[in-house]
């Protein structure tokens, strides 16, 4: 595949784009075999070609490599889908974003409200949800926003548009906290790093120290309480040198395992997460300014370090996970490791990889089928199934 221009190829995108049909209660398919396709599996397989799927009951059931094919016979009443010339990937996982819900992800009446739970202010019949299903997103992690210094809890949700089916994977995965610039105030603390890290502290020692007494009236003490309890773990909203060295000190401090997110400097501390073992998920690369993100990104990679990308939507538009994959392509990462940036990487970072991510035998048919190669944005998306589901098609 010749490495394109992003700019020239995210008009390119959008416009494809703009040409498909959403399909928001789309019937659910029994049994759907995909076959003739390239596919990059993103698991131990690797890419596959002339290769087909077998789909029963939201799972993929088999994988066909070339000449293994079943008979027609043998499927019965299947769906056929005709895939040759097509590429299938993993449904993209965007592990970051506000997604539908980005004035109601804030309670800004003061710095920690850690009782917020993100799936509460979820639309899914939202626009913006339809336009990430659309761009090949089937998962997303829900989160607060970065106002405030503990923001609440985010929800890991599948874009799935039917009553009958529920959409939340995790209601709480992790607590969103915020070393980020965007937390600080003039009319109330903290207003600075160092404040930002005494206070927390504090406010977890109060919620040790309260924890089994009667609560009636306390508010902001149950996200803490899980943190403590170590059912979820801290999202850490971080971007420069500073903050992200902030964040890794308190983690240090408690004796926690997080995520930095942002992460535009993570890569001048790469030694550190590597060392600790934080994952990285990083701002999305756009066009207005790939070059110092991408390279940062591509500095993470040969470190060995677990980073994948996130389109903090509405931030950035739900396409710039693929720019931001095309970046590091154009760089000279593999386009099969590119990918995973923002499919497996994601679901790994978030804890869900056991069933999300990747393509492979068991896994849920979470998939998205291109025109072409899915990191040429002239490519259009031909079609989004989540758990078996065709919850976009083109032309249909």
């Amino acid at each position: 595949m010749k490495k394109p221009a992003l700019l020239v190829f995210f008009c390119a995108g959008c416009l494809a784009l703009g040409a498909a049909a959403w399909r928001p209660q789309a019937a659910a398919e029994e049994t759907l075999f995909i076959k003739g396709a390239k596919i990059y599996t993103e698991g131990p397989a690797g890419v596959l070609r002339d290769a087909g799927l077998l789909i029963q009951a939201g799972k993929i059931r088999r994988i066909f490599g070339k000449g293994d094919e079943p008979s027609l016979a043998s499927l019965g009443k299947a769906r056929l889908i005709d895939a040759a010339g097509k590429t299938v990937i993993p449904g993209l996982v965007d592990a970051h974003t506000f997604l539908s819900g980005y004035y109601r992800l804030l309670e800004n009446t003061e710095p920690v409200t850690s009782d917020l739970i993100a799936a509460a202010a979820f639309v899914p019949l939202s626009p913006e949800v339809e336009e990430a299903v659309r761009s090949g997103i089937t998962t997303i992690n829900f989160s607060p926003r970065s106002e405030n210094l503990v923001g609440g809890m985010s929800s890991i949700l599948k874009l799935v548009q039917s009553s009958s089916e529920p959409s939340i994977v995790r209601n709480e995965a992790f607590l969103k906290i915020s070393f980020n610039a965007a937390m600080f105030r003039p009319d109330r603390a903290p207003t600075s790093l160092m404040g930002a890290r005494e206070m927390i502290s504090q406010r977890l020692k109060l919620a040790k120290t309260s924890a089994g007494k009667n609560r009636e009236g306390v508010f902001q003490q149950a996200g803490l309480l899980k943190l403590l309890e170590g059912t979820i773990r801290p999202m850490i909203a971080a971007s420069t040198f500073a903050e992200i060295n902030t964040a890794l000190k308190w983690l240090e401090d408690w004796g926690f395992q997080g995520v930095i997110v942002g992460g535009e400097e993570a890569h001048l501390l790469a030694g550190a997460l590597k060392d600790k073992k934080i994952p990285v998920l990083l701002s999305p690369i756009l066009p207005a300014y790939p070059e110092r993100i991408a390279a940062g990104a591509f500095a993470l990679a040969k470190q060995g370090i677990a980073f994948g990308f996130v389109s903090q939507t509405p931030e950035a538009a739900p396409l710039s996970l693929r720019l931001s994959a095309l970046a590091l392509f154009r760089l000279g990462l593999p386009q099969e490791e590119a990918l995973k940036t923002i499919t497996i990487q994601p679901a790994r970072i978030l804890g869900v990889a056991d069933s999300l991510g990747s393509l492979e035998e068991g896994k849920d048919a979470d998939l998205v089928i291109f025109g072409g190669e899915p990191l040429d944005l002239r490519s259009p998306v031909e079609a989004v199934y989540i758990n078996g589901r065709a919850v976009f098609e083109k032309g249909k």
